[in-house]
């Protein structure tokens, strides 16, 4: 039987880590070990499948769980694992560095990138991920970009990463049959909804204030934003600014997005920049009216989305007041063909190919 390895910073799903949680859940027939670096603060990961097996650091912070975690490693006899899965570039580079001293046996690593980390972040915290790609990476079998964008600026800023590991370009993948809600949400007004991390890249200030302009138009729609993050007293505090207090809904983590999703009037992407957003794969699968920023060059490729720039709330707000003049009946072929291209399935098999 596969013994399979997933190290993680934490348990909270964000767009990398629902992609992981969905790799484990496909090997049904091995046996799946999901690390953690941090302490359990959710059932996210609840599982009905009963080969995988998680397990968590007993601290809050990442860092600190690296060294336990480490220790534990050190200390206890050596597993080796057809395959370690990984998609943050601290994590990668930590389990990297674990496999070169030993601490970790493998047949394939492979890594796969979760943003576009040269145009994201600077300072020491760039510095600290330039050392992770330097000391950790080059012991990768496969590293996964979301995009051809996400590859070429990674290449541009690591001119030597290239010549050293087998990078592929594979699209994000997303699970139909999560898709398919059993549950509703009623609400007696019409509402434009977006979804994920409260951070100040998915640009949901902007999202508000493109929503104050499209009150003017549409005076009894309200925003609905999905999602918890550091960000939450700022736009709060930008709501009241603009006195949307009674307009614009912050709900917070819900257990099903995708019921919200279905009966918005319009489902809006509002961010800076993204590897690749893969809330905009759940909203295509359930609402043939979709808006998202330009927040990288792949979303030109999906067919019957309505783009608008980033950074510019005129723009988004223009382009969802278009969007709720036209009909977008026919969308819903469009993006069924679309993602039936992205099935979990696909994405594994793609990545088994590249490690034959």
């Amino acid at each position: 039987m596969k013994k399979i390895l997933l190290v993680i910073p934490n348990d909270t799903l964000g767009g990398a880590e629902q992609i992981l949680k969905m790799m484990a859940n496909h090997y049904t027939e091995a046996l799946v070990e999901v690390q953690f670096l941090k302490k359990k603060s959710n059932e996210e990961w609840k599982t009905d499948n009963r080969s995988i097996k998680l397990k968590y650091q007993k601290t809050n912070s990442e860092y600190l769980g690296a060294i336990y975690y480490a220790w534990h490693l050190l200390l206890k006899p050596k597993k080796k694992y057809d395959l370690i899965f990984t998609s943050h570039v601290f994590v990668t580079g930590l389990v990297g560095v674990f496999i070169r001293l030993g601490f970790l046996q493998k047949n394939h690593f492979i890594g796969r990138e979760s943003t576009r980390i040269f145009e994201r972040f600077n300072g020491f915290k760039l510095f600290l991920y330039k050392k992770m790609y330097q000391l950790g990476y080059p012991n990768l079998d496969l590293l996964i970009c979301q995009t051809q964008e996400m590859k070429q600026n990674l290449i541009a800023n690591l001119p030597w990463i290239d010549k050293q590991i087998n990078i592929k370009v594979i699209a994000n993948p997303i699970n139909l049959n999560l898709t398919k809600s059993t549950e509703d949400v009623v609400a007696d007004f019409p509402f434009i909804v977006g979804a994920g991390r409260l951070i100040p890249e998915k640009g949901f200030d902007i999202l508000i204030e493109a929503f104050k302009e499209i009150l003017k138009i549409h005076p009894t729609y309200q925003l609905i934003i999905l999602g918890e993050g550091k960000e939450k007293q700022n736009l709060e505090r930008l709501i009241k600014e603009l006195d949307l207090e009674k307009k614009v809904i912050l709900k917070g983590q819900v257990s099903n997005v995708y019921a919200y999703f279905k009966i918005a009037k319009v489902c809006v992407v509002s961010s800076r920049i993204e590897g690749f957003p893969n809330v905009l794969l759940q909203m295509i699968s359930q609402n043939n009216c979709v808006v998202s920023t330009k927040c990288t060059a792949e979303i030109e490729t999906i067919p019957g989305i309505e783009i608008a720039n980033i950074e510019d709330s005129k723009s988004l707000s223009n382009t969802i007041l278009k969007s709720l003049k036209e009909d977008h009946s026919k969308n819903n072929i469009l993006f069924k063909s679309f993602l039936d291209e992205k099935s979990i399935d696909n994405f594994i098999a793609s990545i088994e190919k590249e490690l034959q």
